[in-house]
């Protein structure tokens, strides 16, 4: 730990700093001081001294209930909450490659081409890294954190939440060390291994990120998109179309710094197969600027042209050109791709079309996530929810219909309920997320606007659509077991996981899996101080 850096936890006056403005995905508002710091280290050493109780506060791209807390027990033990903020910068440090990762300030960076790792700051994105790596080690260097938020989520907050992308890879698979600010005597902690992928998930209540170490890899150097229209209801189909391209997805991780290498023609690779639902899609072009904007209208055209309600969103890396890969991907008897026709397909290549296509599959869930945030005139502030399942299936098209099916069955069930409340509240469903048979796990946002008012409405429907959501993720356990599918968690952590134990009927009931993950949390905040764990879950406490 660096000394100076501790001599300076006394600077930090917590009480003349501002409260925060903040809000989660589901709207709830953050009641807390706000610090933003290079130094996190010393202002949680601070905090912790001075009697605050401490949470992270990153990019918010992933906050889902993370401001949930009993207040009034907090200010029984403590004198506030403070939010550390990392610090971010345009321009990251450089620092040189042997740095200890406890040294490592929220801006700063250090690549070591020796071990292929890069060490960043808790406040630098994915997108920074990448480019860092591009600049220090080659243009194909690259980390296999495939966010939709890469631009927005901090590295910190990433490992803490367990934030996965459409690669359907766990930051865990590749981090290397991570440090920890918990406001000990120790200053920060150095996780290596096992012990830096057990806190992955966490939340921050056992402490705060500083600082990661990430091993980075080669990718084939021609990305690409292809986008193909679909029918919801036509379950089969798209379940015939993710076990065609299973073994596209199927990634061995090489030595740190070594080539990702396909079993396919021209080294092809999925990175992602992801989902988009017409409606999420014509919300994205409302708000849209140009060349997304246009992009978008071209991809609305042709679900009209092949009457079609979803998109199926594949990303990948090949040493071929997007024209070739459909050569690659298609199966030459029936010319379609796992039974898909490519007639009203969309082709994106590297370079400026693969930048619009991501900000379309970035923006239409950020735009379905941004009803929550605002009141609309005359209404009552917004409630949503979102589903967050990662299921891992076999190259088996049944046992990916199965799974696809249960939420074919709460979209219509969702769809039902919109009606009853027709004129009372209002209920929209927006669908996005992956498809990957690495991690399937497609979102489904339910979002309630009801008049002034109307609140027992309002509180009837909510309660109508969380039943709805724990019957899905009932069914979704039943599919996985009888199909040999196995349920992984899902992006949020533990907060995802513990969802999915109390749906199944507890610990006794919820799949193996889930269960030792919950028994690795519970031992690492048993051993964790009070003035993180006051935010986790009472399901965790040991």
């Amino acid at each position: 730990m660096n000394t100076v850096a501790l001599d300076r936890a006394a600077a930090f006056d917590f009480d003349h700093m501002p409260r925060a403005e903040l809000t989660d995905d589901g709207g709830r508002p953050l009641d807390a001081i706000l610090c933003a710091t290079e130094n996190v280290a010393a202002a949680v050493r601070a905090a912790v001294a001075q009697g605050y109780a401490v949470m992270p506060a990153g990019g918010l791209t992933s906050a889902i209930n993370s401001f949930a807390y009993d207040r009034a027990a907090v200010l029984g033990k403590f004198r506030d909450v403070v939010a550390i903020r990392p610090r971010t910068a345009i321009t990251p440090q450089e620092l040189p490659p042997a740095t200890p990762l406890s040294q490592i300030l929220s801006h700063q960076f250090a690549v070591d081409r020796a071990l292929a790792t890069i060490s960043v700051g808790a406040g630098i994105t994915y997108t920074q890294a990448n480019t860092l790596l591009a600049e220090a080690v080659g243009p194909n260097a690259r980390l296999l954190i495939d966010l939709t938020s890469i631009g927005s989520a901090l590295a910190g907050g990433v490992v803490a939440t367990g934030g996965m992308g459409p690669l359907r890879l766990p930051p865990s698979a590749t981090l290397d060390a991570v440090a920890i600010a918990d406001g000990s005597d120790s200053g920060v902690r150095l996780l290596e291994g096992a012990a830096a992928a057990a806190i992955e998930g966490l939340q921050g209540w056992n402490g705060m990120v500083t600082a990661v170490r990430l091993r980075y890899f080669e990718v084939p150097p021609a990305e690409f998109g292809l986008v193909l229209p679909m029918q919801s209801s036509d379950v089969d189909a798209m379940a015939t179309l993710i076990a065609h391209l299973h073994p596209w997805t199927q990634i061995a991780l090489p030595e740190p710094g070594g080539r990702l290498a396909g079993d396919h023609a021209e080294n092809t690779l999925l990175n992602g197969i992801e989902l988009i639902s017409r409606e999420a899609l014509e919300m994205f072009v409302e708000q849209a600027a140009d060349p997304s904007k246009t992009k978008a209208l071209g991809l609305l055209q042709s679900c009209e042209y092949a009457n079609a309600d979803l998109l199926a969103c594949l990303t990948g890396w090949s040493n071929v050109a997007v024209e070739d890969v459909l050569g690659i991907l298609m199966d030459e008897d029936s010319e379609t791709i796992g039974g898909v026709m490519i007639d009203f397909g969309v082709g994106f290549s590297s370079g400026a079309e693969m930048e619009a296509f991501r900000a379309i599959r970035e923006g239409a869930p950020d735009t379905a996530r941004s009803r929550a945030r605002v009141t609309p005139p005359g209404k009552l502030k917004p409630w949503s929810v979102s589903t967050d399942v990662n299921i891992a299936a076999p190259a088996d098209s049944a046992a990916i219909a199965a799974i696809l099916a249960a939420y074919d069955d709460y979209r219509a069930a969702v769809g039902r309920l919109a009606a009853e409340f027709a004129g009372r509240v209002e209920i929209s469903l927006s669908t996005y997320g992956h498809l990957s048979p690495r991690g399937i796990d497609p979102h489904h946002r339910v979002t309630l606007i009801g008049g002034e008012g109307r609140e027992a409405d309002f509180d009837e429907a909510r309660a109508a659509v969380l039943e709805l959501k724990r019957a899905l993720l009932v069914d979704l356990l039943a599919a996985s077991e009888s199909h040999g599918c196995t349920v992984t968690g899902g992006e949020k952590g533990m907060p995802s996981v513990i969802e999915i134990m109390r749906a199944a009927g507890g610990d006794n009931r919820a799949p193996e899996g889930l269960r030792r993950l919950a028994r690795e949390a519970r031992a690492i905040l048993s051993e964790s101080a009070p003035a993180f764990t006051f935010r986790s879950p009472p399901d965790l406490t040991p």
